[in-house]
């Protein structure tokens, strides 16, 4: 079993993760962000390298990586010179006084490819200007993705989707996330995302209304009851059901007001 090291990285530049609005559709182009490391005129001394590891995109509709966690600078571009079904991962270094990138282990399990890292990885760097400043071990600077163009993967990097969205969020695992969510403030945002990941893709969510009112019982405060009940009724496709469901839900002075909500007649 691999005992991984601790991770140092002292960075000055502001860490940032690219969207979908920073995506290339060229080799070699993309996102700029502020103070990216300048990595044409970075010196000899620093041993800057660039190696490509080939992926097996067929039949993919997710890929997650966790590259030792960098964040800095990872972006997804896309080219019509790579065939369908393949990709590769594009790994940007530098080193000095020696250190160890340790090595990414691919593992794909049905249409999810996770891009994990094992081994060890010591690096400490300080970045300004674009420029390296001090550097100590073996370090990770810049990620590319580069997918064919037109693929509809969603590629996330240590949790963070910085791809185009193409599947929005599952309802069960909407459903899952709103249960362990402890507080309404905690609930809301999670909304918020399976709302936006409809948005997002194009398509409308569905729900019955006995999963709407376990959501909406989830929250602990009447308002909270109703603005919960506000945002999701629309995706109901039993709207039958509704009034036996906020009659369950909702105590009986405030049920008038939640099926004006809902346009029920009160």
């Amino acid at each position: 079993m691999f005992q991984l090291l601790k991770v140092t990285i002292a960075l000055v530049l502001a860490s940032v993760v690219v969207s979908c609005g920073g995506t290339s559709d060229e080799h070699g182009g993309g996102f700029t962000p502020k103070n990216r490391l300048k990595w044409s005129s970075i010196p000899a001394e620093f041993n800057p390298r660039i190696d490509d590891v080939p992926l097996n995109t067929q039949g993919l509709e997710t890929i997650k990586m966790n590259i030792f966690g960098f964040a800095a600078d990872v972006e997804v571009a896309y080219s019509a010179d790579i065939p369908a079904g393949d990709g590769y991962l594009r790994l940007f270094t530098v080193s000095k006084n020696g250190g160890s990138f340790g090595s990414i282990d691919q593992r794909n399990t049905g249409t999810i490819l996770s891009l994990n890292s094992y081994g060890s990885y010591a690096c400490s760097i300080k970045i300004k200007n674009g420029d390296i400043t001090s550097l100590d071990g073996g370090c990770y600077v810049r990620m590319q993705v580069f997918l064919p163009k037109g693929a509809e993967i969603e590629v996330y990097n240590v949790g963070q989707l910085i791809s185009r969205r193409f599947q929005p969020m599952s309802l069960s695992d909407f459903l899952t996330a709103i249960d362990k969510a402890s507080f309404d403030s905690d609930k809301f945002p999670l909304i918020e995302d399976f709302l936006n990941s409809y948005v997002q893709t194009g398509k409308k969510p569905s729900m019955n209304c006995q999963q709407l009112g376990g959501v909406v019982k989830d929250f602990m405060r009447t308002e909270a009851k109703f603005t919960a009940l506000r945002k999701l009724h629309f995706a109901v496709s039993d709207r039958e059901n509704l009034s036996a469901m906020i009659d369950d839900v909702f105590n009986y002075f405030d049920r008038p007001k939640a099926r004006t909500i809902v346009g029920l007649p009160n």
